[in-house]
C-alpha cells in the first residue's frame, strides 16, 4: 500500500472533523472548549464544498453566500454528502483568523491573520522585521488553535462517547435543521 492509498483511507477523519466542528459551532453557540482548556470561537462563513462521489461518478456541490444559505449544506448532509472544504472564522481571545480547511488532506486553502499595523510611516528595517515576526507568531497561534480543536475531536472520536452520544447528537441536529 502506497502513501496516497493510506491518505485516501484516512480522509474520512477530515470530513468527520469538519462536520463535527460545524455541529459544535452551532450547538455551542460558536464557543468550543478544547482539551487544553481554551475556548475557541468558530463560525462557518460563506463557502462550503460537499461531496457525494462514488467509484462510478464524481458529484460535488459548492455552496456560496451568507451564513443563512448554509442551510443547503445541512440538506446536503442529510443526502449523505460529506464536507470536503469549508471557510471558517476562528477566534482565540482577541485574535480572529479566517481560513479555508480542506478535509481530505487536512490542508489550508488560505489562512488570513489579524492585521499587523505598521508602527509608523517611517519604518526602519527593525520595524519591518518586527511586523514580519508578529505575523509569523499570529500564524502559529491560529494553526495551534485549529490543532487544539482537532486534538479535542480525535480524543472524543476515540472514546465510547463518540458513538454513544456525539454521533446520535449530530444525526439529530442534521434532521432537525433540514428544511
Amino acid at each position: 500500500m502506497d502513501f496516497l492509498d493510506i491518505l485516501n483511507q484516512k480522509a474520512f477523519l477530515g470530513r468527520e472533523f469538519l462536520t463535527w466542528l460545524w455541529f459544535r459551532s452551532i450547538r455551542d453557540g460558536g464557543a468550543i472548549g478544547t482539551r487544553s482548556g481554551k475556548t475557541i470561537e468558530i463560525i462557518f462563513l460563506d463557502r462550503m464544498t460537499l461531496d457525494l462521489s462514488d467509484e462510478e461518478s464524481a458529484q460535488t456541490v459548492t455552496i456560496k453566500g451568507e451564513r443563512s444559505e448554509l442551510r443547503e449544506g445541512i440538506a446536503a448532509l442529510k443526502e449523505g454528502k460529506k464536507i470536503e472544504e469549508a471557510r471558517i472564522s476562528v477566534r482565540v481571545a482577541d485574535d480572529a483568523f479566517t481560513t479555508t480547511l480542506k478535509a481530505a488532506w487536512f490542508a489550508y486553502g488560505s489562512f488570513r491573520v489579524p492585521p499587523v499595523l505598521p508602527s509608523s510611516q517611517n519604518e526602519t528595517e527593525e520595524d519591518t522585521e518586527a511586523a514580519f515576526l508578529e505575523k509569523v507568531y499570529l500564524i502559529e497561534q491560529g494553526v495551534a488553535a485549529i490543532d487544539s480543536l482537532y486534538e479535542t475531536f480525535i480524543h472524543l472520536r476515540l472514546t465510547d462517547d463518540w458513538e454513544a452520544r456525539e454521533v446520535p447528537a449530530i444525526r439529530e441536529w442534521i434532521i432537525k435543521q433540514s428544511p
